[in-house]
């Protein structure tokens, strides 16, 4: 799972994400939220490796009110849906079943079952993060300022293809310095 905006704050779509410049249906902004470490890590042993509050609640300030997608291992580490979202889970087993939650067999069909909305929280684990990043028009990262162990990576930015928006540090938690961070695709 992953987390990322400031106390208070709201994340609104941009208004191009639901009407395009001709008034015709536009593709939802694909947002990726994530918690990543110094080194890129994002996850140990199915879980977080590190327990921040407020990264918690700004994850929830971020995805309340927009589907969120995400893998078979992070739904599993959830151990249940995140309410006021529309929870799917992409998985290659057509058997598979996670209760309260829609199953789907790839990202791409994770996209076209959320066609008809502003904005699609994609939220982990390292595989979806992988497959969504060339997708993505939006990231809002929570940068943990340290370097721990894991067995889980976000991919690294390619040069030239993101902007930082904006960046809010944090109060540390439980011994871990962190930032809110926002990216916006500058190039494909």
């Amino acid at each position: 799972m992953t987390i990322g905006a400031a106390a208070g704050a709201t994340q609104a779509a941009p208004a191009s994400a639901t009407r395009d410049a001709n008034g015709s249906a536009a593709a939802p902004v694909l947002t990726l939220v994530v918690a990543y470490a110094r080194n890129r890590v994002i996850g140990r042993d199915n879980a977080l490796p590190w327990k921040l509050p407020g990264d918690l609640a700004h994850f929830k300030r971020t995805t309340l009110g927009h589907p969120i997608v995400m893998g078979r291992k992070t739904w599993e580490s959830l151990g249940r849906p995140l309410p006021g979202r529309r929870n799917i889970v992409i998985s290659r087993d057509a058997g598979y079943v996670a209760g309260g939650a829609e199953v789907v067999g790839s990202l791409p069909a994770a996209l076209a079952a959320c066609a008809d909305v502003a904005q699609v929280c994609v939220i982990g684990g390292a595989q979806i993060y992988a497959a969504a990043l060339p997708l993505a028009d939006r990231i809002v990262a929570t940068e943990v300022q340290a370097d721990v162990q894991g067995d889980a990576w976000f991919p690294e930015l390619p040069a030239g293809a993101w902007r930082e928006v904006s960046r809010q540090g944090q109060p540390g938690e439980n011994g871990y310095e962190y930032d809110f961070v926002e990216y916006e695709r500058q190039a494909r």
